[in-house]
């Protein structure tokens, strides 16, 4: 057989045997008048979605635009990625929530119930500094108020991502937007105090840092969630103005009070920067002996 017609044969042959295996997708329907069809997401042409209600005879052709909500049938373990992530097994947390996830994403610009498994990978993605996988999911979800709870979660790690990844005019431009631009009040969520604080560092006002933090240790010391972080942001603090003892002395806490945390993993990082700054300190302190 001529190897000219073969190849584009095996191709075809390829695409239809891809196009074959293409399954449909069990989901709820669900309009934005309130009206709601279950039966399964066909395929997508463009702005077009084919839905079967298993009773028409072909598919019926929708508007993704008019869509209220797609509630997808999935089964998602939540238990075992909780137990990774608690034993900080980021990566395969990220691989099995992906892997999940996949055969929706042709339809992760309609708002769905998969909203709560998304949230898990933004904060995965911050959590191993893949911040703009972080930042795409973020953005999304922060725009989305039918869950309020995920949402404020999602404005956070916005934040957080922009500040991390460097970007500190997109982060001071998004606290203006929330509001936290202003002078912090006694009642302030530590969330916003952290922030706040966290973008002051990158800025270097460390002694400004340090009031924020030390605000949110102060008023939210039983808020686990932000109380750790506050208190590693504290040690780095102490680092950038060279005070080691004291950064020192904040990382031997973190590490003695919450093991299995990352934070417990940064402390042990900042506690081996700091040797290598204080050999450097010593080193030119010596130089600057032999000199005199």
């Amino acid at each position: 057989m001529n190897k000219a017609f073969l190849n584009p044969m095996i191709a075809g042959m390829l695409l239809i045997g891809g196009f074959v295996q293409a399954k449909p997708l069990p989901a709820e329907l669900v309009m934005g008048t309130g009206r709601s069809w279950k039966g399964q997401v066909v395929s997508r042409d463009g702005d077009w979605i084919e839905f079967s209600t298993g009773t028409a005879i072909a598919p019926i052709r929708i508007g993704a635009g008019t869509i209220k909500e797609l509630r997808f049938e999935v089964t998602i373990d939540a238990e075992k990625i909780s137990g990774m992530m608690g034993n900080r097994e980021f990566d395969r947390s990220i691989d099995l929530l992906s892997r999940t996830l996949d055969p929706f994403s042709e339809y992760s610009d309609i708002p769905s119930n998969l909203t709560k498994y998304n949230s898990l990978l933004m904060e995965l993605y911050y959590r191993t500094r893949q911040y703009d996988k972080s930042l795409a999911i973020s953005s999304k979800i922060a725009g989305d108020d039918r869950n309020p709870t995920l949402q404020a979660k999602a404005r956070v790690y916005r934040a957080l991502a922009l500040i991390d990844s460097g970007n500190s005019v997109e982060a001071k431009s998004l606290l203006t937007e929330y509001g936290w631009d202003r002078e912090s009040s006694a009642d302030a969520a530590p969330e916003e105090l952290y922030i706040k604080a966290k973008l002051m560092v990158m800025n270097g006002e460390y002694s400004k840092a340090m009031e924020m933090v030390a605000k949110v240790i102060v008023f939210h010391s039983h808020d686990p969630d932000w109380i750790q972080p506050a208190e590693m942001l504290c040690a780095e603090v102490y680092t950038k103005l060279g005070l080691y003892d004291s950064a020192e002395e904040v990382c031997r806490q973190i590490l003695m009070l919450y093991k299995d945390t990352p934070e417990f993993d940064k402390a042990k990082q900042l506690r081996t920067e700091i040797e290598k700054l204080r050999a450097e300190q010593r080193l030119e302190e010596s130089l600057k002996s032999e000199e005199a």
